[in-house]
């Protein structure tokens, strides 16, 4: 006979949650999860009753069941979605199109950044560069300039992103074995604003797999797109994913394991690394280590570049 859920004990269990010794029924596993979210906000205090959230939308599963895990959590929050166009062919335009419906699903308004419109560039155009190589750590930059400045235009302090913690794992070994200190303390569940006017960077689904956050969509028919991003086939963070897998086969617990030991690492080393403080982009007004930033440097490459051919 099939499994009970291990909540209501009514219905047939479908998901299997070996970390938490559950086996739960359709309904019981939405309730989970979005009460896990809930829990992981109230435990880091992500954000207040009377600050807007804006959530940043790729278009994929994880960003999709962060919004609207997050409405189904905090009904009375303001919320608003946040998306950027980074112009790929085909691809971008599919991800907008899921992340307005996704908006208009959740009912809540919609600001749309497009990288062509706004700076007559795509991250296409960087393919024809030095970067093709590292285009997804381009993409990385234009995305973390693009997203804080819809924020400030939609007067939103407060930002979420779809970071889960697969990702999070990921990001936290390839710091740990490069010695990456500083990334490391940056990777922790709230990360506070580095000018006044920024926003405060949180991560609501740090605790949730990737898997949990494809099973809400498809479950709760949260729309998003399944077309994989042509330019990510072969990043190397999905090499470190089937090393977290392999690790965690004899002990679902490993990557709860592994995420809180990360997390005290980062504090501890917090403690003993002074990080070197920011100054203003001469350019833009963001975050630079030495006058210009990361993105101004990347757009005034490949504006010169396709200028001279």
């Amino acid at each position: 006979m099939p499994r009970k859920c291990s909540r209501c004990g009514s219905e047939d269990a479908e998901v299997n949650l070996p970390y938490a010794r559950l086996s739960l029924c359709r309904d019981c596993f939405l309730e989970y999860y979005v009460g896990r979210i809930k829990r992981t906000v109230e435990k880091y205090r992500m954000f207040h009753e009377d600050e807007t959230v804006g959530v940043a939308v790729s278009g994929g599963k994880d960003s999709a069941a962060l919004l609207h895990g997050l409405r189904r959590a905090f009904p009375n929050q303001k919320i608003v979605a946040l998306h950027v166009n980074l112009g790929i062919p085909e691809y971008s335009d599919r991800c907008q199109e899921e992340a307005e419906r996704l908006a208009d699903l959740v009912g809540v308004d919609i600001h749309i950044l497009d990288l062509k419109r706004e700076e007559n560039v795509s991250l296409s155009d960087f393919r024809r560069t030095v970067f093709k190589k590292k285009i997804c750590s381009v993409c990385g930059t234009i995305k973390r300039h693009s997203f804080e400045e819809i924020a400030r235009r939609a007067g939103v302090k407060v930002l979420a992103t779809g970071h889960n913690m697969d990702d999070m794992l990921s990001f936290m070994l390839n710091s740990f074995f490069t010695k990456q200190w500083t990334q490391l303390i940056r990777l922790k569940p709230v990360l506070p604003p580095l000018f006044s006017w920024m926003t405060r960077k949180v991560k609501p689904l740090i605790r949730t797999s990737g898997r949990e956050n494809l099973l809400y969509c498809l479950y709760a028919g949260v729309p998003f797109t399944e077309i994989e991003c042509p330019y990510s086939r072969g990043a190397k963070a999905k090499e470190k994913l089937k090393i977290l897998e392999t690790l965690s086969m004899n002990n679902p617990n490993f990557k709860y394991q592994a995420l809180d030991a990360f997390l005290e690492i980062s504090k501890i080393l917090e403690e003993k690394i002074r990080l070197q403080e920011a100054t203003p982009c001469v350019k833009c007004g963001f975050p630079s280590l030495n006058g210009v930033c990361a993105y101004c440097k990347r757009m005034a490459y490949v504006k010169e570049a396709l200028s001279n051919g």
